[in-house]
């Protein structure tokens, strides 16, 4: 590209510049001095652009049509008639320059930055504003809609429940947790939510006492198997215990008493579990009799495997001592 060429695309760019009143030297970093010395250095139709450098701004040539005018009278004018034309208007940037005010402190681009940029910082308030108050309305359905999940009525055992979860199904269990003595030191008060109770941490706790006790895995969670086996638990664990003292039953020999005698244990805090599904194995019928005979010892009564109704009520008056 030639010389003249580069120089005629650059006036179009300050002629663009110039129509939003950007100082030049800000638009291009060019100093006044490096504009001169490329104004000395160049041919006859860039005079005028690096004139236009040096004063630092381009307010002297407000339009495309000037520029575009300069640069063409430059291509087929004569450097005597040009240099006189160059020299007068000289005169007249350093006029215009002197009384716009660009060297003493206010430009029209010093006016436009000054105007916009409270216009930006009101504009970021509004965003901000608008943002936060989405977020509140969003905050709010979300509170509204959840209300509405929890306060929904929800059969006993229609669904599996865990920590977190609030509902009437909630409610019923923890009432059942509180009748069956594993939740006895439950204070109600402390959790409720939209006349509801909380699955919290003690809650969980209770759960896994009632699974060592029906002989399940302490997961501390109550899927739908587990509510309804506590629902009938009561009756369940009596079933059990008049089972194992109609006669006098080897633990070694009959699940019925090991059953009976493995549940009372663990309320009573000398078993901490043990495996119903599994409870006629060596490993299980040896930790059930271990521990009964621990029973036998701390309350004077002569050690065996035998279970009868008068060491089966002994063992269910003492005390709930579950770990």
């Amino acid at each position: 590209m030639k010389n003249k060429d580069k120089h005629y695309l650059k006036a179009l760019l300050l002629a663009s510049i110039s129509s939003i009143g950007i100082p030049v030297t800000q638009a291009t970093g060019m100093s006044a001095y490096a504009a001169r010395k490329e104004r000395e250095g160049g041919d006859s139709s860039t005079e005028m652009v690096s004139e236009t450098l040096t004063s630092g701004v381009l307010e002297s040539h407000p339009s495309f049509g000037e520029v575009l005018g300069h640069t063409s009278h430059g291509s087929h004018g004569s450097h005597g008639s040009h240099g006189s034309h160059t020299s007068s208007s000289h005169g007249s940037h350093s006029s215009h320059t002197s009384s716009s005010g660009y060297g003493g402190g206010s430009s029209k681009s010093g006016n436009f930055i000054t105007e916009v940029a409270p216009l930006g910082g009101l504009v970021g308030t509004i965003v901000l504003t608008y943002f936060v108050n989405y977020i509140i309305i969003k905050h709010k359905k979300h509170v509204a809609a959840r209300k509405v999940d929890i306060n929904k009525y929800r059969d006993f055992g229609s669904r599996d429940l865990s920590s977190g979860i609030y509902g009437n199904d909630v409610d019923r269990m923890t009432d059942l947790l509180i009748e069956n003595e594993a939740l006895d030191r439950f204070d109600r008060t402390l959790s409720p939510k939209w006349s509801h109770y909380k699955y919290n941490g003690e809650v969980k706790h209770s759960v896994k006492r009632m699974q060592a006790r029906m002989g399940w895995k302490r997961t501390g969670k109550a899927p739908k198997s587990f509510q309804m086996n506590l629902q009938q638990w009561k009756n369940t664990r009596n079933r059990f215990i008049v089972a194992a003292s109609r006669d006098s039953l080897d633990l070694m020999e009959d699940r019925n008493a090991l059953l009976a005698v493995a549940i009372l244990l663990v309320e009573k805090g000398y078993l901490k579990s043990y495996d119903a599904d599994d409870i006629m194995s060596e490993n299980e019928k040896t930790k059930i009799v271990k521990a009964y005979k621990k029973f036998l010892r701390r309350n004077q009564l002569a050690e065996t495997t035998l279970v009868d109704e008068q060491r089966l009520k002994v063992l269910d008056s003492l005390p709930n001592n579950q770990k």
